[in-house]
């Protein structure tokens, strides 16, 4: 499929037949973070930059969580940061979706080695089939829940930000265990979390009989 306007701020419609989007995509940082990424789609608050406000995406926990950790094992130098990154942007669609991202400047774009890292974690990554959580707290870039997941036998799916957590709803937070395929709770960043969340988390959770894991 090609299209012409900027692919954050096409609302796609995409054939029956298509399982998952994957969106391989460059990534700019005002902070300069050299970054691998990958993240799920939608807005947990006004859709400033394309997707519909207020509504996220189904995420793909499995086949996501596997690309980071193929860019992990196979990535061997310390230029980039290799982690997720919080639900963020458009478009919107009907299909599970994901994006992954060379960040920052033209320089790390236009690495060879590195594009076919992350054209080989979208192609050969390994499946497991290991619990699904939502991730909550934390900045952009989610350090504690990255740290969390290499070093444990989980996948991730959606992530809430700390950012958004003066205004997400609880309707919000149950959207993203629903937009979590097969979720079975929460991994928190306890310490970026802030009081209201924490007990929307655990209202969610004792609703839907689902896990909360506090690092």
């Amino acid at each position: 499929m090609f299209i012409k306007e900027l692919h954050i701020y096409s609302n796609l419609t995409i054939h029956d037949n298509v399982s998952t989007v994957i969106f391989l995509s460059k990534h700019s940082s005002s902070a300069g973070v050299k970054s691998l990424t990958v993240h799920p789609i939608g807005n947990f608050r006004e859709a400033a930059l394309g997707g519909k406000s207020n509504i996220i995406v189904m995420s793909d926990p499995e086949y996501m969580s596997a690309s980071l950790r193929y860019i992990k094992n196979n990535y061997n130098d310390n230029h980039f940061e290799v982690t997720f990154e919080a639900t963020h942007h458009g478009p919107y669609l009907e299909k599970p979706s994901f994006f992954i991202e060379i960040g920052t400047t033209e320089s790390e774009w236009s690495r060879e080695n590195i594009q076919e890292i992350m054209v080989s974690s979208i192609i050969n990554p390994e499946i497991k089939k290991y619990k699904n959580f939502v991730g909550v707290g934390g900045g952009h870039y989610a350090p504690k829940i990255s740290e969390y997941f290499f070093k444990n036998d989980i996948n991730i799916g959606h992530i809430i930000p700390k950012y958004v957590h003066d205004t997400v709803s609880l309707e919000e937070i149950e959207n993203a265990v629903i937009k979590t395929p097969l979720c079975s709770g929460f991994l928190m960043d306890s310490h970026g979390t802030k009081a209201r969340v924490k007990s929307m988390i655990e209202d969610v959770a004792d609703r839907y009989s689902l896990e909360i894991i506090r690092d």
